[in-house]
């Protein structure tokens, strides 16, 4: 993922957050997110014969995608 053409560390199912808070700034702001496909997603296709028994696995944006918006303060 970038913000306006700054690259986050990646997100995983495994953590599915991106903290995109720091990137912003006034007006307009670019969000751009790749996915990528399992391997073995492609490997069905480009090998059937050894990969097609193999279940398709889900992928992309799942569920919603939000923005929740927060703010940050120094507690004393």
């Amino acid at each position: 993922m970038t913000v306006n053409g700054t690259r986050l560390a990646p997100v995983d199912r495994l953590h599915p957050v991106g903290d995109v808070g720091p990137l912003l700034r006034r007006g307009d702001n670019v969000i751009e997110v790749e996915v990528a496909t399992p391997l073995v997603n492609r490997l069905r296709v480009v090998r059937p014969q050894v990969f097609g028994a193999v279940a398709r696995q889900a992928y992309g944006l799942m569920g919603p995608v939000r923005l929740v918006p927060y703010r940050q303060a120094v507690v004393e």
